[in-house]
């Protein structure tokens, strides 16, 4: 049941986004926050954590990107640290934390190759296809697990 309510509308939201990113390299907020607002909505009936998880997950992946992009500006755009939110609602701060780390390493071997190839280091990569990447994989394990 959790493919129909939680992981279908995900992949929905993280395909628009990466589309939008590569098209545009803008993520729009009317997807992020009606995404936001459908998984703390249905979160509430259909939970398999307490609801507590879930504002985490918005807070702790949201705000791990936030920092950074703080630390080191232009390393993540707004776009990218509202899209994590709501992975963070949807699958709450644990699974969103891995989700994260799986994401940023899955970047960061496409960074290091695309730098070895082109030698520029200045290039920026919209960051949703590995959002979604990220996504595909984690679903793939959860449901072979």
């Amino acid at each position: 049941m959790e493919l129909l309510w939680i992981d279908l509308p995900l992949f929905v939201i993280l395909i628009w986004a990466t589309y939008t990113d590569i098209k545009s390299r803008i993520i729009p907020d009317r997807l992020v926050f009606s995404g936001l607002c459908y998984f703390l909505v249905i979160r509430i009936g259909y939970a398999d954590q307490p609801y507590f998880h879930y504002l985490l997950g918005v807070i702790a992946g949201a705000g791990i990107l936030y920092i950074c992009a703080l630390i080191r500006p232009g390393s993540f755009g707004g776009g990218d640290i509202k899209l994590l939110a709501v992975v963070g609602a949807a699958l709450g701060w644990h699974e969103s934390l891995i989700f994260l780390c799986l994401l940023l390493g899955i970047a960061g071997l496409f960074a290091i190759i695309g730098l070895l190839i082109s030698r520029d280091n200045k290039r920026q990569i919209p960051l949703a296809p590995f959002f979604l990447t990220a996504f595909l994989l984690i679903y793939h394990f959860k449901v072979n697990l």
